[in-house]
């Protein structure tokens, strides 16, 4: 199990590597303006408002808030591993996003943009933090000892919610759908070694 879940890794890995060639050499942008066309097809004010706090989820500021909760949150409940866990991924995740920036230096959309972002656009660096950290979240939820339906209600908007702010990263203008994409490939590899390490060393 676990050598396919790393297989499953190493997949996401040499996939986000040949979409991040692709984003290099530009060979996305028909494919990119088709699933912004669709995303923003029914634009409207309330539409608009939505996804800015759907994007807020996946934000630094809130990243950092939600991340510093549930790192005292699990000191104070004596399970240092998991706030080391929480940390440690997200902290990486950062990192990541911010090298792959630099090595790519992909400008922001040429398309109407509802909010400023001055980086570089790939990969999406809300959807990177947000499937890190969400994604930590659920996996440490189905590790608990909670109630089966509060498992399943968690489980849901842990997955949902990273969705959410990725397609939000497309309609507000500020990322192409192929960052969203490369964002939640590197992310999701992360993931994957990740628990496959807490597994390993038994953290949990």
């Amino acid at each position: 199990m676990m050598n396919k879940k790393l297989g499953l890794s190493f997949l996401l890995i040499i996939s986000f590597i040949i979409l991040s060639l692709l984003v290099f050499y530009e060979k996305t942008l028909y494919f990119d303006n088709f699933i912004y066309n669709i995303v923003t097809n029914k634009m409207s004010a309330n539409l608009t408002f939505i996804n800015k706090c759907f994007t807020f989820l996946g934000s630094t500021l809130f990243i950092i808030i939600l991340t510093t909760f549930f790192f005292l949150f699990f000191l104070y409940k004596k399970k240092s591993n998991c706030s080391f866990i929480v940390a440690s991924v997200v902290i990486i995740s950062t990192i990541l996003n911010n090298v792959v920036k630099l090595v790519i230096k992909r400008k922001r959309p040429e398309v109407l943009a509802l909010v400023i972002e001055k980086s570089y656009s790939f990969p999406s660096g809300h959807t990177m933090a947000s499937v890190t950290l969400y994604g930590i979240l659920l996996y440490l939820t189905y590790k608990s000892n909670l109630n089966k339906n509060v498992k399943i209600i968690l489980s849901g908007l842990l997955t949902i919610i990273p969705l959410l702010v990725g397609l939000s990263r497309i309609y507000l203008g500020a990322h192409y759908a192929t960052d969203v994409i490369g964002g939640m490939l590197l992310s999701l590899s992360l993931l994957i070694i990740f628990c496959h390490y807490i597994a390993k060393k038994e953290l949990l």
